[in-house]
């Protein structure tokens, strides 16, 4: 499990700096919300091709220290035991130790090559201490995820009951406009039905302006971008501790008012005008209409997104072609890190286990054969 966290974070990080350097502001809003999208899926799904374990290869020769032993077990590779394998006067001292002790093992004859020696590590223990640390974090982000989404979803169910309700069918799409008894922002989600949130100040815009507002939410609708919010918070249970991974929220969350201005401006046909009607609600006119332009230096951005967006135009096949690249870098990204992120955990793994019979017993020697089941099972877990 921890491995497969560990490449979806190397693999995620990738991506998103592929995305910023190669992809950012290069190509239409919707082939960057494709791309991003698929940094985030296939950063989650490519590793699941890697998760079974490379450290472990068939050694027949172990037959002849356990006469139990089949021909199909298996055993941690010897690069895995490298930093506690004891050398020269260590080793030595060790097998002393081993062939004068009755209760050692549980082989017939004791052979160097068998042993294992713990030593105390500052270096092992803090990442003893990290991985420890970082399960706790992830149930606790886990709880604060799910909680934080099941704030929201009991607030909009509230909304929708509490406000008067009025079908339409706009552009052969039929929303649900919900009329608050409160000012809140004007916005738009979609559940199973689809909600557009109304205010009695947008009654001071004109008809073409209430209409641009109007496209702008159906376009969210169009795109499910509630569903992609929800899902993309999830990550955060798994990515609480990836920088990378808030940054690309947060382009999507940009990307996804650009292609709602887009469908408005293509729906009214004057992009001036779709962009005066943004700065007239940035100036303070129809304050509770205006909420949901407000974004700080964002509202900026969109407003000159609009008067650009013309020069950019979104092709369908660069979408496949980026989907196909990025699963490729991932694929042979993840194909080259997995035994190396796997092997440092089964090192750690190892020391885990050797650092508990160390304090239960006392001992520094171990002999590597009849521990074999389980150092095999510690490395699995």
């Amino acid at each position: 499990m921890l491995t497969y966290i560990i490449l979806t974070y190397i693999l995620c990080i990738l991506g998103g700096g592929l995305y910023y350097l190669l992809l950012r502001e290069r190509v239409s809003s919707s082939n960057q919300k494709t791309a991003l999208l698929s940094v985030l899926g296939l950063s989650l799904l490519i590793p699941l091709f890697f998760v079974q374990s490379t450290a472990f290869v068939p050694k027949p020769a172990i037959e002849k220290h356990i006469e139990t032993v089949k021909k199909d077990v298996y055993i941690l590779e010897e690069s895995v035991f490298l930093d506690f394998c004891p050398t020269g006067e260590v080793l030595e001292a060790c097998y002393q130790q081993a062939i004068t002790s009755e209760d050692f093992c549980n082989c017939e004859d004791i052979e160097k090559e068998n042993l294992l020696y713990y030593q105390e590590s500052s270096i092992y223990n803090f990442l003893t201490w990290q991985e420890t640390a970082f399960w706790k974090i992830l149930g606790f982000a886990a709880v604060l995820t799910l909680l934080f989404l099941l704030g929201n979803l009991v607030f909009l169910l509230w909304l929708i009951a509490k406000s008067q309700k009025e079908e339409r069918t706009i552009e052969g799409t039929q929303v649900i406009i919900l009329h608050t008894h409160r000012p809140f922002s004007v916005a738009s989600f979609r559940l199973i039905k689809r909600y557009i949130i109304w205010q009695e100040e947008m009654e001071h815009l004109s008809e073409k302006e209430q209409n641009a507002i109007i496209w702008h939410e159906l376009a969210h609708i169009h795109q499910f971008d509630t569903w992609v919010k929800i899902l993309v918070n999830l990550l955060q249970v798994l990515w609480f501790a990836n920088p990378l991974y808030y940054l690309l929220r947060n382009d999507l969350d940009r990307l996804n008012e650009y292609i709602a201005d887009e469908f408005a401006v293509q729906k009214w046909g004057n992009a001036r005008s779709y962009a005066q009607l943004l700065f007239k609600m940035k100036t303070g006119k129809q304050v509770a209409v205006a909420q949901h332009f407000k974004r700080g230096s964002l509202l900026k951005e969109r407003i000159k997104h609009i008067l650009e967006s013309n020069s950019k135009r979104n092709y369908r096949i660069l979408n496949f072609i980026n989907i196909v690249l990025i699963g490729l870098c991932f694929s042979l990204t993840s194909q080259y890190a997995h035994p190396i992120v796997d092997q440092q955990i089964d090192k750690l793994k190892v020391y885990q286990t050797l650092s508990k019979h160390n304090t239960e017993t006392g001992k520094t020697t171990f002999c590597k054969v009849c521990m074999q089941k389980e150092l095999e099972e510690a490395c699995q877990e």
